[in-house]
């Protein structure tokens, strides 16, 4: 519907349709950010029931991604230590963890969106960030500032996700089925995981079984797979970009560019569950970011799941387990059930900073249907 300044109005028919989707749900906060013509700018807007202006921020150092690789491979460090009972001064690495959110959120999110933040924190029921996922680690955000109490990291008491351009908003997850992606080589672990999944998903929940090779994966998702598709292995993340070694080789983001391109998933909205070490991460390709959660996106699945830096395997498991349950038996939304992981995975390792390893994209309101399978 279009209205022209100056054109002629006439009386007519009521009309009516659904809005299938709607800029943001009420208490939803979206912070905006957008790179910006020049190396190291960018603008960042809050965007809410209140609507600010647009604040552009020049990096001085350049590019921000190099200070991030620097957290990411100090958290690297911590999980190592974690899964190998050389944690060292628990308190410390506490200390250090939430001095870098402090450091994060003092020197990349600019004043006045902080001021803006403040303003709006009584009314904020979850945080999405929308454009830019991969220069810094938003979950790590751990917003303080004089006359305002520190809550803890931002993840740790808002659900925070995240959403890509050109993103649907899913509210409705359906699972008529699940497929599990567990090549040779995967960790210890994965077994487990799938075991404990298919006990919380029951017999209402078609089992396409796991998948071992490249090949078969392809078919799956080029063939638009309905309902949850769980990875739990390795991922190799480089500068080249991530890389899953399948049965009969390898399998990167670069092969899911058929089914972005067709939107290959868009008829069943799946949801992805990246379950692997560094499965967010995002490198430069000809201008854009490519990686897992983008090309799963673009493909047209509901909502991704994946971890920023590499993860304890121990703790990944208990992440998804507490997932799960918010989401499936619980039936709570998307950003609540990552929220109740986070906090669950949190006291249960102190000093091991996977529980803020997870990117959640989709809409924080999304909730799990269990669907009788089509097959």
């Amino acid at each position: 519907m279009s209205v022209g300044l100056g054109s002629v109005t006439r009386d007519g028919p009521e009309r009516h349709a659904p809005l299938a989707s709607v800029a943001f749900d009420p208490g939803e906060v979206t912070l905006q950010v957008l790179k910006e013509s020049g190396d190291g700018a960018f603008s960042f807007q809050l965007i809410s029931e209140t609507f600010y202006a647009r604040e552009i921020v020049d990096f001085r150092g350049g590019d921000p991604r190099k200070a991030s690789e620097a957290i990411y491979a100090e958290l690297r460090k911590a999980a190592k230590a974690a899964a190998t009972g050389g944690g060292g001064d628990i308190s410390w690495l506490s200390n250090r963890l939430k001095s870098q959110g402090v450091e994060l959120w003092k020197s990349v999110v600019p004043q006045r969106i902080q001021s803006q933040f403040w303003e709006q924190v009584d009314h904020v029921r979850a945080f999405t960030v929308l454009g830019e996922h991969d220069i810094i680690p938003w979950e790590l955000l751990y917003p303080l500032n004089e006359g305002h109490e520190g809550r803890g990291f931002l993840a740790e008491w808002l659900p925070v996700v995240r959403r890509v351009h050109g993103q649907d908003r899913v509210r409705s997850l359906s699972l008529p089925g699940v497929a599990f992606v567990v090549p040779p080589g995967s960790p210890d672990d994965a077994g487990e995981e799938v075991t404990s999944l298919r006990a919380r998903l029951g017999t209402a929940v078609s089992d396409a079984g796991v998948v071992t090779e490249r090949a078969a994966l392809t078919a799956l998702i080029e063939g638009g797979h309905a309902g949850l598709l769980h990875f739990a292995c390795h991922n190799a993340f480089t500068g080249s970009g991530s890389c899953v070694t399948m049965a009969d080789g390898p399998f990167d983001p670069i092969d899911l560019a058929s089914a972005a391109q067709l939107r290959s998933l868009r008829t069943h909205r799946p949801l992805v569950f990246f379950n692997a070490c560094r499965s967010a991460g995002e490198i430069d390709w000809f201008g854009e970011s490519l990686g897992w959660a983008p090309q799963f996106l673009n493909a047209g699945a509901g909502a991704f799941v994946g971890t920023l830096w590499p993860v304890r395997s121990r703790s990944a498991l208990q992440f998804a387990e507490a997932f799960y349950d918010q989401l499936i038996t619980h039936r709570q939304p998307l950003g609540k059930a990552s929220l109740v992981a986070r906090q669950a995975t949190r006291d249960l390792h102190e000093g091991d900073p996977t529980w803020l390893a997870y990117a959640v994209y989709g809409s924080p309101a999304a909730t799990v249907h269990i669907t009788a399978s089509r097959e």
